[in-house]
């Protein structure tokens, strides 16, 4: 039974895989991020293990076993910084920055490792390892290839949970910024990626454990078939989320050329009169206009009604109100759903749909974070407060 699960997750990785490297591929004229999660795909494809079997003494299994000597180390090392350069792609707000070179020494690395594997004879290649457990001797060259070899896998899995805490800071970061630019992020927090790395982190210390402590000493903490199936469902999971995914920080296509270059005012010819009159707009098309009711307002949809930069909107609210834009139009939401949460009996998930909210979850943090309360204990307490029955009113 376990070897026809095996044989199934063997199976379903590489198609997974595969096939969510097309798709993503298919979606590259969104943005950089599709062609990044493409690479994480293939990637995947090329490390998987295919159920075949080859005769390494024919010529076509020797020359499939050349082309997994060759790519398996090189396609294990560029996971991390391509699954991290993915993360940055989706939380970039310009074009996606070239990585920087520290990213790929061990790759580097194992692409001459396993180039030096790929090239050896078959005879040669297949008694290295035997000959470094017996003790018999082997030309430094190969000892030192033999040496090199089995520390890439733990080498690998360390890595991993370096990346997992560059990953964790800037989604941090990048949720921060979100409130600057829009009134409702929690379709944007990219909190998904966030469980993916925990599974990510869970699957790298348990294999650096195995690699490093155990594996010297013939045993495994993690079973061959846990691994498979821990795999593919890493894979799917980011298969369902990333290929639906789209940058949080960058403008829609009909919004002002003006971008708002990460949080800072560059050279900014706003003077305290002019942000005092932009503070006056953007009052009035909150509390006369009430545009904070649209769920979808953002800074750019916002900039383009008032008539204002989005630039110059983020210096006022920053400076002269001292507010984020998430808390500035929030702030106005909540204000108004106080007052129906008295004064009519409507649910409360109601209110928080007509007030702006498109979430139950996203009113109840927002309504707790500025009243101490729940929706429904402010309504029992303020009709409590003013004589009206709370019996009579709908929680």
């Amino acid at each position: 039974m376990i070897d026809q699960f095996k044989t199934i997750a063997d199976t379903a990785l590489p198609v997974v895989a595969f096939y969510s490297a097309v798709l993503a591929f298919g979606q590259t004229r969104f943005h950089a991020s599709a062609r990044l999660l493409g690479g994480l795909f293939l990637l995947v494809f090329i490390i998987s293990p295919l159920p075949l079997r080859f005769d390494e003494t024919t010529l076509a299994g020797h020359l499939y076993s050349s082309l997994v000597w060759g790519l398996f180390a090189p396609a294990s090392t560029l996971l991390a910084p391509l699954f991290y350069f993915y993360v940055l792609a989706l939380t970039e707000e310009g074009p996606f920055p070239r990585p920087s070179r520290r990213h790929f020494i061990l790759p580097a690395i194992a692409v001459a490792a396993g180039l030096a594997m790929a090239l050896l004879p078959v005879a040669t290649r297949n008694g290295l390892f035997a000959a470094a457990e017996t003790g018999a001797p082997l030309p430094p060259a190969l000892s030192a290839l033999v040496v090199i070899w089995r520390l890439l896998g733990p080498a690998t899995f360390a890595l991993w949970l370096v990346y997992v805490v560059l990953m964790y800071r800037r989604l941090t970061a990048y949720r921060k910024r979100l409130c600057d630019l829009y009134a409702s992020t929690e379709r944007l927090e990219l909190y998904w990626i966030n469980w993916l790395m925990g599974m990510v982190a869970v699957y790298a210390l348990l294999n650096l454990v195995d690699a490093a402590v155990f594996d010297p000493l013939g045993w495994a903490v993690v079973p061959v078939i846990v691994d498979r199936l821990w795999s593919l469902l890493i894979v799917m999971v980011l298969g369902f989320w990333g290929l639906r995914q789209r940058p949080g920080l960058l403008p829609p296509d009909a919004a002002p050329a003006e971008a708002v270059e990460n949080g800072k005012y560059e050279k900014s010819a706003l003077s305290p009169e002019m942000q005092r009159r932009i503070a006056d707009k953007l009052v009035a098309a909150m509390a006369d206009e009430r545009l904070y009711r649209d769920a979808s307002l953002s800074l750019w949809s916002l900039s383009q009604h008032i008539g204002v930069a989005p630039n110059y909107i983020s210096q006022t609210l920053s400076e002269t109100l001292d507010q984020s834009f998430y808390a500035f139009v929030n702030g106005h939401r909540i204000g108004e759903a106080k007052d129906l949460l008295v004064s009519q009996a409507r649910s409360v998930l109601e209110i928080a749909y007509d007030v702006g909210f498109n979430s139950k979850s996203a009113f109840y943090t927002a309504f707790r974070r500025e009243t101490g309360k729940t929706p429904a204990a402010f309504r029992k307490a303020q009709q409590a407060d003013c004589g009206i029955d709370p019996d009579n009113t709908t929680g």
